[in-house]
């Protein structure tokens, strides 16, 4: 099996010490479970090869460490291909921020209505108060038995990994609670 530390490591030199923030949002992955790689944890089989796929090194590389670490000749970064990342990332913000101003809420429906995680995180500093806050502003309740994985090891997040940790366990909640959602049996009468 391969050496947890060392594998760390390659991780870090193949995403150019980005941060783990960064990695997860090339990934496509919960900032949790990228975290849980830098904690020791070695990616599933799926998520490994999509490491593989992302930054072209060779899966033996990444596990020991051993062989060649490209799997044929490294990506090389074009200008093209950068435009386009860049392209996307801000088609993908300018989309999520038209949902956010879109989105129905208690109060009303403006452009300049949208839960800020930074305010309400400076607040109170509590990342359950800011989850909480979140859905209430959504006019929703957040449920209290959410014992949530992605907030393990708080005190030592910098406050970027705060909020992505933050945003992180939002989405999850959502997917969790829209597929609870579709799952209840709708307007059933029952005879008195």
């Amino acid at each position: 099996m391969a050496e947890k530390g060392g594998f760390t490591q390659r991780l870090h030199k193949i995403f150019s010490n980005a941060s783990m923030a960064e990695i997860a949002r090339q990934l496509d992955l919960p900032h949790a479970t990228i975290r849980n790689y830098f904690a020791g944890r070695l990616p599933s089989p799926e998520v490994l090869i999509r490491i593989a796929e992302k930054t072209n090194v060779s899966l033996n590389w990444l596990l020991t460490g051993q062989g060649e670490v490209y799997a044929g000749a490294p990506k090389a970064a074009t200008l093209d291909a950068l435009l386009e990342d860049k392209i996307a990332e801000i088609v993908e913000k300018r989309l999520l921020s038209f949902e956010l101003r879109n989105a129905k809420t208690p109060e009303k429906n403006s452009f300049q209505n949208f839960f800020d995680i930074e305010a309400a995180l400076e607040k109170s500093g509590d990342p359950h108060k800011v989850m909480k806050e979140w859905f209430s502003f959504e006019g929703r309740s957040y449920p209290r038995d959410y014992g949530v994985i992605f907030f393990q090891g708080w005190d030592s997040f910098t406050q970027e990994e705060k909020i992505e940790a933050i945003k992180d366990a939002k989405k999850v909640l959502d997917r969790v609670l829209a597929k609870s959602d579709l799952k209840k049996p709708r307007n059933t009468k029952t005879k008195v």
